[in-house]
């Protein structure tokens, strides 16, 4: 693909967050065309000749997938259709990207890897927030050894509001409460411990929001083959918040109370007495994500998010989902 840019397209052109313009525009800036857009709705392609007038558009899905001249599909659909286009969007020989999270099912998402392998084609997940500011600086943290062995880190995200109603709310279309945020906290997590999952214990809570079927909280407790344990808590009924993130190693923490504020707080120690440092985080640079797309299609440059990484991020929400309808601890190898 080397002798000329990436021809891009998106099925799924939907009205919130605008995802599938934001798509387009960082596709563009990475270098690549956008050459075509599918959706359902008529009205939403209407929307997309307006934004990008040079497509094409289309309301058929196999019609996108029959068109010669695309080398890549982003899909950006509600999360029970992502792995059946998916595997569509392979089977037609094109590479695919999915919107996070991957899919609902762990064995949709090993399918979609092994599917992808064997088609010689490109899968990755939309997991842009590695490129958060807070996340480099994270990572830089750790790179530098203050933090020493990573042994515990707790997450959180919510707070006490009604979840709304649409799709995101429906248990049968977005999977349940864990799908959205808590995958861009698992896949920050497998991130920075490293080492494979051996046990999860998840708890739910339904006690609140009766008139949505999404979980009004979920609880994860990730133990890592290392001994690090982890706690992962998503909540749309907690009147009292906490730190977003709280991560204990052997010669430092971090404490970051709001994930997007541009500082968060380094615990070390300095000739024997604890040092607290407010750090600025770095900026922002989501679009990093569609230059390694780039790169890896036009110049083999090792693809960032790999559909293996995504796939076990989808492992371990099923199996919190499992444990918490079993009852017990589930012994794993994610």
């Amino acid at each position: 693909m080397s002798n000329y840019s990436i021809r891009t397209a998106v099925i799924g052109y939907g009205g919130a967050y605008n995802m599938g313009k934001l798509h387009a525009q960082q596709m563009l800036a990475a270098g690549m065309s956008f050459v075509a857009a599918c959706d359902l709705d008529p009205a939403r392609m209407q929307q997309a000749q307006e934004d990008f007038p040079d497509i094409r558009t289309y309301t058929s899905v196999e019609e996108l997938l029959a068109q010669p001249d695309i080398d890549l599909v982003t899909v950006i659909t509600p999360h029970h259709t992502h792995a059946d286009l998916a595997s569509l969007v392979l089977a037609s020989g094109k590479n695919c990207i999915l919107e996070k999270p991957m899919c609902i099912r762990a064995e949709d998402a090993y399918a979609l890897t092994e599917q992808a392998k064997q088609a010689g084609r490109m899968l990755s997940v939309f997991h842009n927030r590695r490129w958060d500011g807070w996340y480099l600086t994270l990572q830089d943290v750790i790179e530098r050894g203050l933090l020493g062995d990573i042994f515990h880190v707790e997450m959180f995200m919510g707070g006490h509001r009604h979840p709304g109603y649409w799709w995101r709310s429906d248990k049968l279309v977005s999977g349940g409460a864990f799908y959205d945020w808590g995958a861009h906290y698992l896949d920050w997590l497998l991130g920075f411990v490293p080492g494979s999952v051996t046990s999860v214990r998840g708890h739910v809570h339904n006690r609140v929001w009766h008139d949505v079927t999404n979980e009004d909280q979920v609880d994860s407790t990730i133990l890592f083959a290392s001994g690090a344990v982890a706690h992962v808590q998503i909540s749309a009924i907690a009147r009292a918040g906490k730190p977003k993130v709280r991560i204990l190693g052997t010669k430092g923490a971090v404490v970051d109370a709001e994930l997007f504020d541009g500082h968060f707080i380094l615990h070390t120690e300095a000739g024997g007495l604890p040092v607290e440092t407010k750090l600025t985080t770095a900026k922002e640079n989501h679009a990093a994500y569609y230059r390694n797309i780039f790169e890896h299609l036009t110049n083999g440059a090792e693809l960032i998010v790999k559909p293996e990484q995504a796939a076990r991020t989808i492992a371990i929400i099923e199996a919190t989902e499992r444990s918490a309808e079993e009852g017990r601890e589930l012994f794993v190898s994610i």
